[in-house]
């Protein structure tokens, strides 16, 4: 079998934000009034910025408990937990249901007034309790199975995923142990005036007992991804996927326009990246980040980051690079130099007229490109610069080359 390239956490990102009538991310987030009722959980609806979206409110319809994952599950009203951490916790809404074999605590929500907005995947926050609304403490593992529907009966299930682990913590039943979870879509739901969703969580065969607390639900229509801490860039990453996306603004994204043999001329991104195109992003902290299916104009530009879409990609039709980390530093590779021609899907690559044999160094201090590593330098005292050019004196920050390796001035 072959390996998957990429297979590390070098993903996307991008600067420009979708108009302000197309919402990017819907979330939800809870409070409870003093009361273990539906009618004392007030929800508060805000973008992915925490701001109140105009016009668009949300209200907790009912609270079920019941048996299994299936759709058609008979399912009977309870109330809310409470008691000791979920007290002062008023965030955490956990029902207090019978605890037995593949039990389920289950959540509708109505959200009225949200338009343009396609949903397709959903981050949930999930706290592993106790019945006496304790953070669970002991050394034993916790895991649901999560479903999330896009209306009321149940019909369309827009995502789900089994045996979450949700509680990895441990130690203190002091200590909060949620933990978010992306839960991506297998159907899209365009919303409507008003649309309903169903979160249940229900608790796998292979976990101990355990209640479910639900903390927060994002909903937003694309892609989540994280990006690897390297030496010469402070968070990078490749993205590539099957439609036009926009990015979230605390990244920047950039395509290669221009190659030769000493240098791979980088460009911000103009617009959105094109289907099945790729991307290299930059981003100054860590931290997940995401990108939005769109219908922005896309950079139409000659784009020599050949990406891999939704699916995997055999890179069999020309010389391509490989995006890696080495000694630290987040660099491009050739592909003869890897065991596999398989990129992973969502991932780029850069295909260029040379041939392999020197690694593609990423040189983001000027924006100017990616440069040409020589790693044939004469082993001598003098320090050259990635063009090759003798520097001496204090050297500014960047990349030199001393003696055949790479030097990082900070």
């Amino acid at each position: 079998m072959k390996k998957t390239l990429l297979g590390t956490a070098l993903l996307f990102a991008l600067a420009q934000a979708l108009p302000m009538d197309a919402q990017k991310q819907v979330r939800l987030t809870f409070n409870r009034a003093g009361g273990t009722a539906v009618s004392n959980v007030t929800v508060k609806v805000t973008d992915e910025s925490g701001n109140a979206i105009n016009g668009v409110t949300a209200t907790l319809q009912s609270i079920k408990q019941g048996t299994g994952t299936e759709a058609g599950a008979a399912a009977t009203d309870v109330a809310l937990n409470s008691g000791n951490e979920l007290n002062t916790h008023p965030e955490i809404l956990c029902a207090n249901y019978s605890n037995g074999k593949n039990s389920f605590a289950e959540f509708t929500f109505k959200i009225s007034g949200l338009s343009d907005f396609s949903l397709n995947h959903s981050d949930l926050q999930i706290a592993a309790m106790n019945l006496n609304g304790r953070f669970q403490n002991s050394k034993g593992e916790r895991y649901c199975d999560v479903r999330v529907w896009g209306n009321e009966n149940k019909s369309t299930l827009i995502a789900s995923t089994d045996g979450i682990l949700v509680d990895k913590l441990g130690g203190s039943y002091t200590v909060d142990n949620t933990i978010d979870w992306e839960i991506k879509g297998e159907a899209t739901t365009q919303a409507a005036t008003d649309q309903y969703l169903v979160v249940r969580m229900a608790k796998s065969s292979n976990s101990n007992g355990c209640f479910f607390g639900l903390k927060q639900i994002t909903l937003y229509n694309g892609y989540r991804f994280a990006t690897t801490a390297t030496s010469n860039i402070d968070n990078v990453a490749t993205f590539s996927a099957s439609s036009p996306v926009t990015f979230s603004s605390d990244a920047t994204a950039y395509i290669a326009i221009n190659s030769d043999n000493k240098q791979v001329t980088l460009s911000p991104l103009n617009g959105a990246l094109a289907a099945g195109k790729g991307a290299i992003v930059s981003k100054a902290t860590t931290g997940d980040i995401y990108a939005y299916v769109s219908t922005e104009t896309t950079d139409s530009r000659n784009n020599l980051l050949v990406g891999s879409g939704d699916a995997t990609k055999e890179l069999t039709d020309g010389n391509y690079y490989i995006f890696n980390k080495k000694d630290n530093d987040a660099v491009f590779s050739p592909l003869d130099n890897a065991a596999s021609t398989t990129l992973a899907a969502n991932k780029a690559a850069l295909k260029t007229t040379t041939t392999g044999g020197q690694a593609l160094t990423l040189d983001f201090g000027s924006v100017t490109g990616i440069n040409t590593v020589t790693t044939a330098m004469p082993a001598t005292n003098a320090t050259f610069d990635l063009s090759g050019r003798k520097v001496s004196g204090k050297l500014p920050a960047g990349l030199y080359i001393k003696n055949g390796k790479k030097l990082l001035i900070k």
